[in-house]
């Protein structure tokens, strides 16, 4: 079998600071990570057995070193920490604290912010809590009860580039006909419109290498934590063009799904680790 890895996978250097930030401090004691630092289940089991304690809520942070994860949160809870007298350390991503500024900003120029993402991620949740009333959209359908008034799209940092630019396209087409009064269901709803590409460029790389490899491919293997989103998006890519698999560590390949296979692609998100991408490239080598 011949294997393509994509040039673009494994850490972004969003993770690749978090880690390096985490890793400075474990020397000290009673260090906290609000949620989950990064996405990766042998990063977080790594931590853990070094001594760093997982939390969800501020309440169960005593005292100590408090680490804000990759992900973001929103700005009362770095207040709440704060009036902790807890020492913060924040690994907030760059472009997701960019995402934080913009739609702040945008909101207090008068525009109700709609998120392209999804409302139950960390990334998300922190975006919104700085809001008042946002609109969390996954798709088209959910801009069908738009109320009168000025919009802004921004998106999660992670999600799939064509769909966020089919929303946008959607928008704008819309947003033109309110404009010129035409009769549809939204005419007069979208007063005016500003579109944010929020997507990282990390993300959107690897969102190209993985659909340039997949299509030399007869079986796409996607590896990375079940609960990261830019995994799950990179799987929903591949999908679409050939058989794909998504795995979070080599004991999970099955020798089947090789039987057959004269070429295999490789992608893997941005939380994963290289060691577990060399892990599952020799195991399929092996086969």
């Amino acid at each position: 079998m011949k294997i393509i890895r994509a040039e673009e996978s494994g850490f972004c250097f969003g993770v690749k600071k978090a880690l390096d930030r985490i890793n400075s401090i474990k020397n000290k004691e009673n260090i906290y990570v609000l949620g989950k630092l990064i996405h990766n289940p042998q990063v977080m089991d790594e931590l853990k057995q070094q001594g760093i304690i997982f939390v969800e809520t501020l309440d169960e942070v005593k005292g100590g070193t408090l680490v804000i994860s990759a992900h973001g949160v929103s700005d009362d809870i770095i207040q709440k920490a704060e009036q902790k007298g807890l020492d913060i350390i924040d690994t907030t991503c760059p472009l997701v604290r960019n995402v934080h500024n913009i739609t702040k900003d945008l909101q207090k120029q008068g525009y109700r912010i709609i998120i392209f993402g999804d409302k139950n991620h960390a990334e998300v949740k922190g975006i919104q809590g700085n809001l008042k009333d946002p609109l969390i959209i996954n798709s088209i359908e959910d801009l069908t009860n738009l109320e009168h008034g000025k919009y802004a799209l921004v998106s999660q940092t992670t999600q799939e580039v064509v769909e966020f630019n089919k929303l946008s396209e959607h928008l704008k087409e819309n947003s033109k006909r309110s404009f010129e009064g035409l009769s549809n269901k939204f005419d007069k709803k979208i007063k005016d419109l500003i579109i944010k590409d929020t997507i990282c460029s990390a993300t959107k790389q690897r969102q190209e290498n993985a659909l340039k490899v997949a299509a030399q491919s007869d079986l796409m293997v996607v590896i990375g934590g079940y609960n990261s989103a830019n995994t799950k998006r990179l799987k929903d890519i591949c999908s679409k063009i050939t058989e794909t698999k998504h795995i979070e560590k080599a004991d999970e390949l099955n020798k089947e799904w090789f039987q057959n296979k004269n070429t295999i692609g490789i992608t893997a998100g941005a939380s994963t680790p290289e060691k577990v991408i060399q892990e599952v490239i020799g195991k399929i080598t092996n086969f």
